[in-house]
């Protein structure tokens, strides 16, 4: 079972009187879905408009975004589009009313796949006058199962290489040790 492990929270200072936190935390559903949510934290800024650009290396898609609960008005809208392989989620207010975040809570998305990274970059935040807040960019990594080898097989180039349960190689074999040779794992005596 895949583990996904991801960078949770960074924080931004702009002056003394300005500060917002942004949080992305991630939750998985079951073996090939997951659930981000990012929201805004000590937050004295009034945004009226996001941007960030979800890019996923691998077999993955993002199927689904929508606004939090607390912060949908009638006049703020969320796109998904996808520019060049990446995931491009905009949320603007129609009216130039504020996003209001309350406990933390601003958006969400669904990733399905199998993806080997999730990168979300180019995050923007803008005020009503135009002002804007560029973030940080976040990377979440995917982590195959706890034995740390993974994809080997028989038909692997080097069919003749081993490696140890910590997927190290290794060239001398000992007795009395497990090792994953073709793909499997191999009890020397």
């Amino acid at each position: 079972m895949k583990k996904l492990l991801i960078s949770c929270m960074m924080f931004l200072m702009f002056q003394a009187a300005n500060a917002y936190e942004v949080s992305v935390s991630m939750t998985q559903v079951n073996d090939s879905t997951w659930t981000f949510k990012v929201g805004l934290e000590e937050n004295d800024l009034d945004f009226t408009a996001f941007q960030m650009d979800v890019a996923l290396e691998g077999e993955a898609i993002v199927p689904e975004a929508g606004l939090a609960c607390d912060t949908l008005m009638n006049n703020h809208q969320l796109m998904l589009g996808t520019p060049t392989g990446k995931y491009r989620i905009i949320g603007y207010s129609t009216a130039s009313t504020a996003f209001k975040s309350q406990n933390g809570n601003l958006m969400s998305f669904t990733v399905k796949g199998n993806p080997s990274t999730i990168s979300i970059n180019k995050i923007l935040f803008v005020e009503a006058d135009a002002t804007e807040h560029p973030a940080t960019d976040l990377t979440a990594v995917t982590v195959e199962d706890p034995t740390a080898i993974n994809g080997v097989s028989a038909d692997a180039k080097n069919a003749d290489s081993a490696y140890d349960m910590a997927g190290r190689k290794v060239t001398h074999l000992k007795d009395g040790a497990v090792f994953v040779i073709d793909g499997k794992k191999v009890l020397v005596k």
